[in-house]
């Protein structure tokens, strides 16, 4: 239960991030940095307070890129004129979905190797 408040926390933060840009007039790539910005920021936060350490963000990758994913989402909404609930919504569901898969299905982004000497 305790995870699902974790994802629904991601979701608010990249959402409140991409509306704030938005709303700002930023430009689309402005809008992307600042959902991803508020997203990984929001998480560390929430880590810090919470206890976590180290932050879950410095084990998984996936906030960054479910935030990005969410951001580009609304972005593409948004072109195609759909209100800006609908877009929002769709863009938290989509980093909540992400973030689902990350912690339960154990999503991760491929990690670089050192090269042998």
């Amino acid at each position: 239960m305790l995870h699902a408040l974790y994802l629904l926390g991601t979701a608010a933060f990249a959402a409140s991030g991409v509306l704030a840009a938005h709303r700002a007039a930023m430009d689309p790539f402005a809008v992307l940095v600042l959902a991803v910005l508020t997203g990984v920021a929001g998480e560390v936060i929430r880590d810090v307070l919470c206890g976590e350490f180290p932050p879950l963000l410095l084990r998984e990758e996936v906030y960054a890129t479910a935030a990005f994913a969410g951001a580009a989402a609304f972005l593409a909404l948004h072109r195609t004129d759909a209100p800006d609930t609908v877009a929002i919504a769709v863009s938290a569901a989509l980093v909540f979905a992400l973030r689902l898969a990350a912690i339960f299905g154990d999503l991760h982004l491929p990690r670089l190797r050192r090269a042998p000497r």
